[in-house]
Order: structure tokens, then C-alpha cells, then sequence
């Protein structure tokens, strides 16, 4: 378990300094005037969410070698949800960052159902790719995995409404401050 442990931690590191000059490029040639410090910073950690999630579910795997088709698939729902629960804790705990950090950077994940279509989307990549690479393709992760973003997703909202609550109890006038209600507005973009 050590193992597999430490090979995904190096896999990630991969994968994140792979992305490194495409970020900083980006940043600093196209977004980097009129992006907020605190998106920036945000975006980084995303991608480094983003080259661990490649690394867990193996796709880095097909940065490095010759793909062959070799399909596995389960279609049965929850075959294995008494033998082996912490699969679906896991793959539920998988996604959550995305469901946070997307309406976190970007306003158009700021619906529910658009989170949920990200979710699903990435997900069916993810489990289709694994095709490619000698994994299982299930349809418990495809809904582990929606599940997981959409549960993201309401700790955004939590964490906006905690942002927004603690802003107005610590403001010195009666009146609230101009986008209170939304209190990570300024931190996303279009």
C-alpha cells in the first residue's frame, strides 16, 4: 500500500510539473492582469488536484505507454457495496475538490446542475480512458464519482455562506458591503 502510495505522489509531481509552463504561460501572458491574486492561487491548486486525480485513476499511465485496448466492465450497480465500501467512500471523496473548486474558479459552475454535467463528463472520460489502460470500467464510479463533485458543490455553498455571514458580523456599519450575498464573486472568473 506504501508503495502504490509513493508511485502516485511522484506520478502527480509529473503530471503538475508537466503543467507548470502551460499555468504560468496562461497567467502570466493572458489571465495574469486581470485575474485576481487569489484565483491564481486557487487555479494552482487545482491543477495540482487535477495531476493526482490522473495519477489515482491511471490515466498518467497512458502518458508513458503504448495504449491497448482491453476493456473490463461492470454494469452491475453496487455488486460490490457490502464487500467493499471504502471503494465508494473513496471514489466519492475523489471528486469532491472538483465540485468545490470549479464554482470556486469559474461563475459558470455556480448551478448545480452544471456541477453535476462536469462531474458526469469527467467522470465517463475518466472511466472510458481506463479502457485503454488495463482498469475497470463501472458504472458505481461514474455515479461515486458524480455524487462526489455534487457534494463539492454544497460545501461551496457552505463555504460562501460562512464567508458572506462572517463578513457582515464583523462589518462596522448597518449597511453590508456591495456583493456580500455572493462572497467569492471577486475570486472567480467568467
Amino acid at each position: 500500500m506504501l508503495g502504490w502510495m509513493y508511485d502516485m505522489v511522484w506520478e502527480s509531481v509529473f503530471v503538475f510539473s508537466c503543467m507548470i509552463p502551460v499555468l504560468w504561460l496562461w497567467q502570466t501572458v493572458f489571465a495574469g492582469k486581470f485575474s485576481p491574486k487569489l484565483h491564481r492561487s486557487a487555479l494552482w491548486i487545482f491543477a495540482l488536484y487535477i495531476a493526482g486525480l490522473l495519477a489515482v485513476t491511471g490515466i498518467y499511465n497512458l502518458l508513458l505507454q503504448t495504449p491497448q485496448f482491453a476493456p473490463y466492465f461492470n454494469f452491475e450497480l453496487f455488486v460490490d457495496i457490502f464487500s467493499c465500501p471504502e471503494q465508494y467512500l473513496l471514489n466519492i471523496l475523489l471528486f469532491v475538490p472538483m465540485g468545490f473548486f470549479a464554482p470556486l474558479l469559474w461563475k459558470t459552475y455556480r448551478k448545480e446542475q452544471n456541477i453535476i454535467l462536469l462531474g458526469f463528463v469527467c467522470s465517463l472520460c475518466i472511466e472510458l480512458l481506463q479502457m485503454f489502460c488495463g482498469r475497470t470500467t463501472d458504472v458505481d464510479d461514474l455515479l461515486m464519482n458524480t455524487a462526489g463533485a455534487l457534494f463539492g458543490y454544497w460545501l461551496f455553498l457552505l463555504a460562501e455562506q460562512k464567508v458572506a455571514f462572517h463578513l457582515l458580523k464583523h462589518q462596522h456599519s448597518k449597511k453590508p458591503p456591495v456583493g456580500v450575498a455572493n462572497a467569492f464573486q471577486a475570486l472567480a472568473c467568467e
